[in-house]
């Protein structure tokens, strides 16, 4: 317990010493980790509000042009099948 003591008093307070240990296994500070907590938070509300089809359009790696013309063709042969339905 003694050496331990020492240690910390040859490195000077105690918070310098806590710098020095951060430093030397790479952790996040208090503050560094709080201001990702609240950039995350941010985030996830900012996403949290995004429309359906927004976020599906991030789901897929297409154009949104491409998906806006794919979803037309598919309502178009909506209609064209419920006709056809109708006329048999």
């Amino acid at each position: 317990m003694e050496e331990e003591i020492e240690k910390v008093s040859g490195i000077g307070t105690v918070t310098e010493a806590a710098e020095k240990a951060v430093e030397a296994f790479g952790e996040k500070t208090l503050e560094e980790l709080t201001e990702e907590n609240k950039r995350l938070q941010e985030e996830n509300e900012r996403l949290k509000n995004r429309s359906i089809k927004e976020r599906m359009y991030d789901k897929i790696n297409v154009s949104v042009r491409t998906i806006d013309i794919f979803i037309g063709c598919m309502c178009v042969l909506f209609v064209a099948v419920v006709v056809m339905g109708m006329l048999k």
